[in-house]
């Protein structure tokens, strides 16, 4: 055969052998997997990391968090504190500087006008937002001038910083496109946003994935990787089978911790395990017929071997140790809010005095009612598949009946008009991993005007003494009087027991090596999303 002949065979050979992945490898974009694909873009609609996702994605916050865990400026020129005057003597006028020249995706600057116009649309209560705490401890918000945005607040409210125009609430919103509708309900806005973020949308194919363009007005300048393609695989193996062919450059979030080792053992893949403000809980219905009985709870929680269940499932992925730091991180006290204890004796006699009683075959009745209670999990998670499993058949041991329930992820999380279990109080128990927040004030995860379809307080937990508890935490930005504060808090909970927590988050990710910058932070994979290069 002749050279010539010879390489153009070769040349044909490589060009046959080469795919989606050699041809992105050697291009600018990229693409990430996840499991949970969004309700909507517009992060006011959305909840918990997936917010988070796309408001780091498409849009800024005034501050963020990075991978240091240290609070930093996005849109304003600083973090305000009682130090620099953004904060004032009285803790009750917080002053956000925005910096120059920042523009949408559109072009259209950013000002404080929009910083007025997206506080104003969470506080609307024709706008179907999931929380408005945090932003309902403002009076009025003030564009001083087209750099200077004022907050006048009721009170002093220490978590604001991390709640009002940051990751754990909602990012900055376009006045210009939104302010002439009366609600943001339903808008085509919610598929197509315009965001000052790094990246702005070109499709939706819904069921298989966004596709993202660099914005090319962000302020940090376009970013290199010039496409970015978020994919929604439900289920993990495939992720993962993607990831090691090269079809995706990213595995975000998985939701299967126990899937740690198979990913790290993917050639040409870095594999992380972030500790975040997130906790794994069994969380109680206190308004269940049956789990409305904290006697019922307790015993439930003394009747399972958490340290067991974790240590088996997730195989050092996750441990159930000082979870109640992921809840509380800085103000958390392991004498205060002790990890789970196994005691099944106790956990009978619990049981025996609520008047839930072994019949014959073992299992425990009341007045003739079986104990029989509903277990709803997500779906295609095989972690919460084994420890809901693990859960039933501890539970059978101690004479109680569990069915369970698993639901897809997008409705599991659902809000209450979309028919979600959790928010719609349709369970007994609820194995469900949540993300609190970046400050330890739980006001949104227990108080009683946070009930469900009012913010996130999935327990349903209504009590005047925690109600109290957490109004004085917030109220005051002295860190030695909140912990004490917290502390006291931690105790009644740990008493009440409306959730069992089970271990703190951590955020598992998986990037090729071939992107470069990628890190996590307690706001999760994307904060720095603008920064990454291949």
């Amino acid at each position: 055969m002749k050279p010539a002949l010879a390489t153009a065979l070769v040349a044909m050979l490589l060009a046959g052998c080469s795919g989606p992945a050699t041809q992105r490898a050697q291009s600018d974009s990229a693409v990430v997997a996840q499991q949970r694909e969004p309700r909507s873009l517009n992060p006011a609609f959305e909840n918990g990391a997936s917010s988070t996702e796309w408001g780091e994605l498409l849009f800024q916050y005034m501050v963020k968090y990075d991978d240091k865990g240290v609070l930093v400026p996005d849109a304003a020129t600083a973090v305000p504190t009682l130090a620099n005057g953004g904060i004032a003597p009285d803790g009750r006028t917080v002053t956000y500087h925005l910096r120059k020249g920042l523009r949408f995706a559109d072009g259209a600057p950013l000002t404080a006008r929009d910083c007025v116009f997206s506080i104003d649309a969470i506080l609307n209560t024709k706008n179907n937002v999931q929380s408005r705490y945090g932003y309902d401890r403002i009076a009025r918000a003030e564009a001083k001038d087209p750099l200077t945005c004022v907050l006048h607040l009721t009170q002093p409210f220490s978590p604001l910083l991390t709640l009002v125009l940051a990751p754990q609430g909602f990012p900055l919103l376009p006045a210009h496109l939104l302010a002439k509708y009366p609600t943001m309900n339903d808008l085509p806005f919610d598929s197509l946003p315009i965001g000052s973020g790094p990246y702005r949308v070109v499709s939706w194919d819904r069921g298989n994935r966004i596709r993202m363009e660099a914005n090319p007005y962000y302020y940090r300048g376009a970013p290199k990787i010039r496409r970015l393609d978020v994919a929604f695989v439900v289920d993990p193996n495939t992720a993962m089978n993607q990831l090691r062919s090269g079809e995706v450059d990213g595995f975000y979030d998985d939701q299967n911790r126990g899937d740690f080792e198979v990913l790290s053992a993917i050639p040409n893949v870095v594999t992380t395990r972030t500790r975040i403000s997130a906790v794994g809980a069994l969380i109680f219905n206190t308004s269940d017929p049956i789990t409305s009985d904290k006697r019922v709870r307790r015993a439930i929680a003394l009747a399972l071997d958490v340290r067991s269940m974790v240590a088996k499932t997730y195989r050092g992925a996750l441990d159930s140790s000082d979870a109640g730091r992921g809840l509380f991180i800085w103000a958390f006290d392991p004498k205060a809010y002790p990890d789970a204890r196994y005691d099944i004796a106790a956990a009978n006699a619990l049981f025996d005095a609520a008047g839930w009683k072994r019949g014959p075959n073992g299992m425990r009745a009341k007045d003739g009612k079986p104990l029989s209670l509903l277990l709803v999990i997500q779906a295609a998670t095989p972690g919460d598949a084994q420890i809901g499993s693990e859960i039933q058949q501890s539970l059978h041991q101690a004479g109680v009946d569990v069915t369970i329930k698993a639901y897809q992820i997008t409705q599991f999380v659902a809000p209450v008009a979309q028919g979600g279990p959790v928010y719609g109080g349709k369970f007994a128990m609820a194995l469900y991993p949540f993300t609190n927040g970046d400050d330890p004030d739980t006001t949104d995860q227990f108080a009683c005007k946070n009930v469900p379809p009012n913010g996130y307080n999935k327990s349903r937990i209504c009590d005047p003494r925690i109600d109290a508890l957490l109004e004085a935490g917030r109220t005051t930005y002295d860190t030695t009087q909140r912990k004490a504060i917290y502390a006291h808090l931690e105790r009644i909970l740990a008493d009440e027991m409306p959730i069992l927590l089970l271990y703190q988050g951590r955020q598992l990710n998986a990037f090729s090596n071939r992107i470069k910058g990628q890190t996590t932070s307690l706001s999760g994979a994307f904060w720095n999303v603008g920064a990454w290069r291949t």
